[in-house]
């Protein structure tokens, strides 16, 4: 039986990983597509009828360099969402582990009422439910930035140009 908290959290975990998806949200052929110069000298390094699949879509991945850089963006929203998801994740954790003291006390007491017994319950199941939506969110903004550091190393963006010989490489 699925209780109300775990089908919120359940839905949140789906919503988080369906919005951070590597894949764009523009349709391909739509507003995402960049016009690629042909012209320009490294374009010529290859003849257009011998391209193939992935020779094209190196060049569309590289075609215009004077758009803005999103990569650096990207990177630093998922430390702020990975270190805000860690710093919930441990802060409400300490919340339910206060809560289950709480209750092994009013157990050994003998002074908890069923309504104080209910209330605990139910605030310890909360916080525990805040505790992995929490870290699920470190888990995915971390994941984020590893992922767009990535993609930035691989093209010499903005994040790794002086810590690489983007020059060098011809990037």
């Amino acid at each position: 039986m699925i209780r109300p908290c775990q089908a919120v959290f359940a839905g949140l975990t789906a919503l988080t990983l369906v919005a951070s998806g590597c894949a764009g949200l523009v349709s391909p052929g739509g507003a995402g597509l960049h016009a690629v110069d042909l012209d320009r000298p490294e374009m010529q390094q290859f003849s257009v009828a011998s391209m193939t699949q992935l020779e094209r879509d190196v060049r569309i991945e590289t075609g215009d360099r004077d758009r803005p850089k999103l990569t650096p963006a990207l990177f630093w929203t998922g430390i702020i969402v990975g270190t805000a998801g860690a710093v919930g994740s441990v802060s409400f954790g300490v919340a339910g582990f206060v809560t289950k003291n709480q209750l092994k006390t009013g157990y050994q007491d003998d002074g908890l009422t069923v309504e104080d017994r209910d209330a605990l319950v139910n605030r310890g199941e909360a916080f525990n439910t805040a505790a992995m939506a929490t870290a699920a969110a470190a888990v995915l903004g971390y994941a984020l930035s590893i992922v767009t550091y990535g993609v930035d190393w691989n093209r010499c963006g903005p994040l790794v140009h002086k810590r690489r010989r983007c020059k060098e490489l011809g990037l």
